[in-house]
């Protein structure tokens, strides 16, 4: 959705639901606010210093993970708040009634942000529980094969071996290579591992460890023409880069919301591409990909409108430009710890390879311990990079444990919160 047609968007639905013309302080008016300012920004410091206003962190507070989870605008809390109010006056009758309406028009904003159809989109409370749905979908037979590789977060990797462990299916893993050195390194793999056996790939679109970007459009090349279902792990990208699941060629896109998109926590979406849903089938979407179903049930109607709210948000300040300032400060960062010594990068530079993550291997002391420190003493929210093949309840796997910091930026951080950043980091690696 362009922004001009967004801001005549608001003022077309500014009557639609009660709870977002309460005060002249409620989402359409602010987000009105949000966007003129930013178009009568002197420049791009003023631009995202304005942004950060609508952010409520900590006095000092330095939030560099949003891998983990984002912040949620305090817009975007307030639509919440006044949703919960709307509903609990008359709670059964405005959860189905109002409530209903309102979630399928925060539905309808969703596919629009991901290049989907309204028959192909549907809410979840995050990554993992898409992943599962599914997972679980899918008929397999004993001896089939999922390949995935050996950095997929926990979220995306139980579902496989639940169905491991219960079903026959067999999982078999690509040691990503460190470092990528280029997207078709990662096809090739792909292709070299496929076999006849195989049913699913299923990879991260920005895996968790490195933040490398998998080029899905053209491994859905390759597993298209065979049959074979390409199931992606989405959490790492909506609100961080444009989505486009068709462009993408993905069979399912799962995704949290409440990482980059800045949603409130426990949202996410599913993907299921219409022409897969016939392999694809879970319990979850029996009665349809509707806000409220029978096989759904009950959802949190103001979470779900805060949903829908946050992706005006991104909207009112310009899809493209959230994107560019996510790399703007990655480049950054990264520049700058790359002058910190004991710090390896395991994360490719190429922007077609990488988004708004980095992360940076340790050669001495342990990246928890590191991490705590920065949390504890300065207030810098980094995260210790999770070790190879998450979760995993397989015998004779080489796990492994970069000892590595996974560095997240977002539209609220700016370069004088990473100068301070690098600088702290800097005399806490010195002592350790």
């Amino acid at each position: 959705m362009e922004r001009r047609n967004f801001l005549r968007s608001l003022s077309a639905g500014a009557g639609a639901a009660p709870f977002l013309h309460a005060t002249p302080q409620e989402p359409s008016d602010r987000l009105r606010r949000l966007s003129a300012d930013i178009e009568a920004a002197a420049g791009p410091a003023q631009l995202w210093s304005r942004v950060r206003e609508e952010f409520d962190f900590n006095p000092g507070l330095i939030h560099l993970n949003c891998g983990s989870l984002g912040a949620t605008p305090r817009l975007v809390i307030d639509a919440v708040a006044n949703a919960m109010r709307e509903v609990e006056g008359n709670p059964a009758f405005r959860t189905f009634s109002w409530g209903g309406a309102e979630m399928e028009k925060a539905r309808t904003k969703a596919a629009a942000f991901m290049g989907a159809d309204m028959d192909e989109i549907a809410f979840t409370r995050n990554t993992t529980e898409g992943m599962n749905a599914v997972a679980e979908g899918i008929d397999f037979e004993p001896g089939d094969q999922v390949l995935t590789t050996n950095h997929e977060h926990g979220g995306g990797m139980a579902c496989w071996q639940h169905l491991r462990k219960h079903r026959g299916i067999e999982v078999v893993y690509i040691t990503m290579p460190q470092p990528v050195r280029s997207r078709q390194q990662i096809v090739d793999l792909v292709r070299e591992h496929i076999g006849p056996r195989t049913r699913v790939c299923s990879f991260s679109h920005i895996e968790t460890i490195t933040g490398v970007q998998m080029p899905l459009a053209e491994i859905s090349a390759i597993t298209r023409p065979h049959g074979i279902l390409l199931v992606c792990d989405g959490a790492q990208v909506p609100g961080m880069l444009a989505v486009d699941v068709k462009a993408l060629g993905v069979d399912t896109y799962a995704s949290s919301s409440h990482k980059w998109m800045l949603a409130p926590k426990e949202t996410g979406l599913l993907y299921v591409r219409k022409e897969a849903q016939e392999r694809i089938h879970p319990i979850l979407l029996h009665s349809g990909y509707g806000s409220y179903t029978a096989s759904g049930g009950t959802r949190s109607v103001a979470r779900i409108l805060g949903h829908g709210v946050t992706f005006d948000f991104h909207e009112a300040i310009g899809r493209d430009r959230v994107e560019a300032r996510c790399r703007e400060l990655i480049a950054y960062l990264r520049d700058r710890l790359e002058e910190v010594p004991g710090l390896r990068p395991m994360t490719p530079a190429a922007a077609d390879l990488t988004g708004g993550i980095a992360t940076f291997a340790l050669e001495k002391g342990s990246s928890s311990d590191v991490v705590a420190r920065m949390r504890q003493e300065h207030q810098i929210i980094l995260k210790a990079a999770q070790s190879t093949y998450a979760y995993s309840e397989e015998d004779g796997l080489p796990r492994q444990n970069y000892n590595a910091i996974r560095f997240s930026t977002h539209i609220f951080n700016d370069e004088a919160e990473l100068d301070h950043t690098v600088g702290i980091l800097r005399r806490v690696l010195a002592e350790s």
